[in-house]
Protein backbone atom coordinates (compact mmCIF):
# COMPACT_ATOMS: atom_id res chain seq x y z
CA UNK A 1 0.00 0.00 0.00
CA UNK A 2 1.41 3.08 -1.10
CA UNK A 3 1.16 6.24 1.37
CA UNK A 4 -1.71 8.08 -0.91
CA UNK A 5 -3.61 5.12 -0.80
CA UNK A 6 -3.13 4.79 3.00
CA UNK A 7 -3.78 8.54 3.69
CA UNK A 8 -7.19 7.92 1.58
CA UNK A 9 -7.70 4.82 3.67
CA UNK A 10 -7.52 6.69 6.35
CA UNK A 11 -9.86 9.94 5.66
CA UNK A 12 -12.25 7.04 4.25
CA UNK A 13 -12.22 5.18 7.52
CA UNK A 14 -12.64 8.90 9.80
CA UNK A 15 -15.52 9.38 7.61
CA UNK A 16 -17.44 6.25 7.81
CA UNK A 17 -17.08 6.75 11.65
CA UNK A 18 -18.92 10.19 11.36
CA UNK A 19 -21.59 8.75 9.08
CA UNK A 20 -22.23 5.64 11.15
CA UNK A 21 -22.08 7.69 14.19
CA UNK A 22 -24.92 10.41 12.95
CA UNK A 23 -26.60 7.58 11.56
CA UNK A 24 -27.17 5.73 14.94
CA UNK A 25 -28.42 9.67 16.47
CA UNK A 26 -31.09 9.82 13.86
CA UNK A 27 -31.51 6.00 13.94
CA UNK A 28 -35.25 6.17 15.02
CA UNK A 29 -37.34 8.09 11.88
CA UNK A 30 -40.18 8.43 14.49
CA UNK A 31 -38.37 10.19 17.24
CA UNK A 32 -36.46 12.58 14.98
CA UNK A 33 -37.45 15.04 12.46
CA UNK A 34 -35.68 17.54 10.31
CA UNK A 35 -36.21 21.32 11.26
CA UNK A 36 -34.64 24.41 10.94
CA UNK A 37 -32.79 26.36 13.87
CA UNK A 38 -32.04 30.33 13.99
CA UNK A 39 -29.11 32.03 14.86
CA UNK A 40 -30.03 33.92 18.14
CA UNK A 41 -27.84 37.26 18.89
CA UNK A 42 -25.41 35.70 21.69
CA UNK A 43 -24.31 33.31 18.60
CA UNK A 44 -26.25 29.95 19.14
CA UNK A 45 -28.92 28.25 17.61
CA UNK A 46 -32.51 27.80 18.76
CA UNK A 47 -34.97 25.51 16.82
CA UNK A 48 -37.79 27.31 15.08
CA UNK A 49 -41.17 26.89 16.28
CA UNK A 50 -41.92 22.95 15.93
CA UNK A 51 -45.92 24.57 15.83
CA UNK A 52 -44.69 26.57 12.18
CA UNK A 53 -42.14 23.93 10.99
CA UNK A 54 -45.24 21.09 11.22
CA UNK A 55 -46.73 23.36 8.39
CA UNK A 56 -44.19 22.47 6.18
CA UNK A 57 -43.44 18.79 7.51
CA UNK A 58 -43.89 16.75 4.52
CA UNK A 59 -41.36 18.99 2.49
CA UNK A 60 -38.42 18.37 6.02
CA UNK A 61 -39.67 14.43 6.07
CA UNK A 62 -39.41 14.32 2.41
CA UNK A 63 -35.96 15.71 2.61
CA UNK A 64 -35.33 13.86 5.52
CA UNK A 65 -35.53 10.60 3.60
CA UNK A 66 -33.57 11.59 1.29
CA UNK A 67 -30.85 12.98 3.50
CA UNK A 68 -30.76 9.28 5.33
CA UNK A 69 -30.78 7.94 1.73
CA UNK A 70 -27.50 9.58 0.87
CA UNK A 71 -25.84 9.36 4.24
CA UNK A 72 -26.56 5.37 3.24
CA UNK A 73 -25.25 5.78 -0.62
CA UNK A 74 -22.28 7.24 0.59
CA UNK A 75 -21.37 4.78 3.08
CA UNK A 76 -21.91 1.80 0.79
CA UNK A 77 -19.56 3.83 -1.80
CA UNK A 78 -17.04 4.46 0.71
CA UNK A 79 -16.91 0.83 1.61
CA UNK A 80 -16.69 -0.05 -1.33
CA UNK A 81 -13.60 2.02 -2.47
CA UNK A 82 -11.75 1.10 1.03
CA UNK A 83 -11.93 -3.10 -0.51
CA UNK A 84 -10.35 -1.31 -4.03
CA UNK A 85 -7.67 0.03 -1.84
Amino acid sequence: MTQEQYNRAVQISERLSNLQKVREEIDDEKKHRLTYSERRSSGDYEICNEYRMRLISEILDKHDNMIRTEIEEEIERLKAEIETL
